[in-house]
């Protein structure tokens, strides 16, 4: 699993459209849609319900949703750590 792959279903649950979601992204549709189902692959779930006109999480995907953004969330904030363990601590006052 790859954080790419988080971050693209959590953005097309929140579009619930592959376009905008690709576009959101700045990928082709048809790279979001593969990444998508490979993560569905290796899950052994699907994740989202797909018609030509439709697209729908299931129930698997709405109890992914709130793991995949906590996920994505807890990278974010070690990154944020990482580098304000290096910054220079501000000066203080006087």
């Amino acid at each position: 699993m790859e954080l790419r792959q988080l971050r693209y279903f959590v953005t097309l649950a929140e579009e619930l459209h592959f376009g905008r979601a690709a576009a959101r992204e700045h990928i082709v549709q048809s790279a979001l849609s593969q990444q998508v189902r490979r993560l569905e692959r290796e899950l052994g779930v699907r994740l989202l319900d797909r018609s030509t006109h439709h697209v729908a999480l299931t129930l698997a995907g709405t109890a992914f949703l709130v793991e995949a953004r906590e996920i994505l969330d807890h990278v974010s904030r070690a990154k944020q750590v990482a580098r304000d363990a290096v910054a220079p601590s501000p000066m203080p006052p006087n």
